[in-house]
């Protein structure tokens, strides 16, 4: 067989059409998919963190009901303003139930908040510390919001077991005209 122009001219353009082929058909379209791959991924990837985002959506609401719902058990234990004294009455008498004489109560400068209050007392009382005590259990289980703020204790060194206390106890009421529902 004779090798010439012709057939070296043959060769090249089997060679050729592969190669081009190649070169202007099969890498852009890979070039293409991977490109869209690639897209898909992120695509794939975004989907998953709206999906946790969503799940924690849900959570959120919950927790914001939980929130809504503790709000509304503390501010049904705020006492009215016009009801206050009935709170100061009950500690009265819960130091006097448990045999304590009380010899200071002074009402300290009021501090509003946005919708609740603070009424800080200052107390001074005299009695045995077991009776004391008590006082500060009760005080704890009132169905008001009550806070001892500070504290200090004395003892009285000619009685065995009597104490004289001075604290301030502070009162939380509710700043508005009337109690919502």
């Amino acid at each position: 067989m004779k090798f010439g122009i012709r057939e070296l001219l043959f060769v090249i353009l089997l060679v050729a059409i592969p190669a081009g082929a190649q070169l202007w058909v099969f890498k852009p379209a890979n070039d293409h998919v991977e490109k869209q791959r690639k897209a898909i991924e992120i695509k794939e990837a975004k989907l998953v963190n709206l999906q946790k985002a969503m799940v924690g959506i849900k959570d959120l609401n919950d927790e914001v009901y939980k929130l809504k719902a503790a709000v509304a058990f503390f501010e049904n234990k705020l006492p009215p303003r016009h009801e206050i004294h009935k709170v100061l009455k009950k500690v009265t008498e819960i130091a006097a139930l448990h045999g304590l004489e009380t010899k200071l109560f002074e009402t300290l400068k009021q501090k509003p908040f946005s919708s609740y209050s603070e009424q800080p007392i200052q107390m001074k009382v005299k009695g045995d510390f077991a009776g004391f005590y008590q006082f500060l259990l009760e005080v704890e289980k009132m169905p008001r919001i009550t806070k001892i703020n500070s504290m200090e204790l004395e003892r009285d060194i000619k009685n065995i077991g009597v104490m004289d206390a001075t604290f301030t106890i502070s009162i939380y009421f509710d700043n508005q005209v009337s109690k919502s529902g």
